[in-house]
């Protein structure tokens, strides 16, 4: 018997500081990485993963939303944190008190945060996102220069960066490049044209995790990393140009083996029925703990070092597995969903492929119910 619930996910904080240097490495001494620790650190637990990076000299972090920042300072984090989603009313207080960085593209929110600014009589560190092509958020290309001339001319708002986001840095077809390219032409353009500005922004950033190790732009001295912090590749074009550690495997355990003889069937709707007899095991793990119930029927977990299906429908609280061919296999054992085991990995990438989804979505998914457990980089 477990003495806990052994759904787990472990966050290797040693694969995290490498991955952090690798990308450092990459984007070389004139660029100043910034990880992203938005979504809870892309479900690392965002709390740690910056105290963890803040310990190894990082000098700022990015988020997506004032409570995201507000909650990393509450636990300590003196470093500067920057908001890459959009300010709404209620905001503004929290980020009157200094240290979090909200980006603007529109003018309300500028005018806003200005009067705010006065009435509490402080001067407050503000970026402009600029819309070159991904044609989301962001000021656009012909505005851009008129808007961040409001900005500087508005009271109690110091600013401090400009920055925009590629839309298929990730992609090597050639249509991709071009489309890169163009947006940082376009980027670089306005850069310039800011040029007679006084006094000038500190930060120019461009770059996500797959533009940093891919591209080299000119005039950018920072670069935002998402994704390959946390191990998974943007794109396995990268793979042999940077080394990248997995940061996350999540685990569960045996906890009843169940023989199942030919006609039987398991789970709900009856979707699998046993042609012979077979060994069934039943883990702790279902689709509230992120585990996604399109995993039934198609995926592989590892257990003993081997790879084992998935039987039956994925439930709420309960995976099924099929163990009949893992030699000696026991209740307590180990099954990795999301890892390595033995000489055998699931990748966050395989796991996505199986799912119809992308990392990110992968990482993200895992619910608190799934406890987060924190190897520390000296071990």
């Amino acid at each position: 018997m477990f003495s806990k619930r052994p759904t787990i996910a472990e966050i290797d904080l040693a694969a995290l500081v490498h991955n952090y240097a690798a990308l450092q490495a990459c984007a070389g001494p004139e660029v100043t990485v910034i990880p992203v620790v938005k979504a809870d650190a892309y479900g690392h637990g965002a709390l740690q993963v910056a105290a963890c990076l803040a310990a190894v000299g990082v000098p700022g972090f990015a988020v997506a939303t004032v409570n995201e920042a507000q909650a990393l300072k509450d636990s300590g984090i003196k470093e500067s944190i920057l908001i890459l989603g959009a300010l709404y009313e209620e905001d503004l207080p929290l980020v009157a008190r200094g240290g979090i960085v909200p980006v603007l593209w529109e003018t309300e929110s500028a005018q806003r945060l200005s009067v705010v600014a006065q009435q509490e009589g402080k001067t407050l560190d503000v970026q402009v996102k600029i819309d070159t092509g991904m044609n989301r958020a962001g000021i656009v290309e012909t505005e851009a220069l008129a808007f961040i001339a409001l900005v500087k001319a508005l009271p109690g708002l110091n600013l401090v960066g400009l920055l925009s986001h590629l839309a298929v840095a990730d992609g090597e077809k050639a249509w991709e490049r071009r489309y890169t390219e163009n947006q940082a032409q376009a980027f670089a353009a306005i850069c310039t044209g800011f040029s007679g500005f006084d006094p000038q922004p500190l930060a120019f950033h461009l770059a996500n995790s797959a533009a940093l190790v891919r591209y080299d732009f000119a005039g950018c001295n920072q670069a935002r990393a998402g994704i390959a912090l946390y191990g998974s590749y943007p794109d396995e074009g990268l793979r042999d140009k940077v080394d990248l550690r997995p940061v996350m495997t999540v685990k569960s355990g045996i906890v009843l083996l169940k023989t199942l003889k030919p006609g039987q069937s398991v789970s709900y709707g009856c979707t699998y029925t046993a042609r012979e007899e077979i060994t069934i095991a039943l883990l702790p793990i279902g689709y509230a703990d992120g585990l996604r119930r399109s995993f039934s029927g198609r995926g592989e977990v590892l257990v003993r070092g081997r790879r084992a299906p998935v039987a039956g429908r994925v439930c709420m609280d309960w995976t099924m597995v099929d163990v009949t061919d893992i030699e000696a296999v026991a209740i307590g054992d180990e099954v990795v969903f999301l890892g390595v085991q033995g000489d055998q990995e699931i990748s966050a990438k395989e796991l996505a492929d199986t799912l119809g989804t992308i990392s990110y979505e992968v990482f993200c998914a895992w619910s608190p119910r799934v406890t987060r457990q924190y190897l520390r980089p000296e071990r």
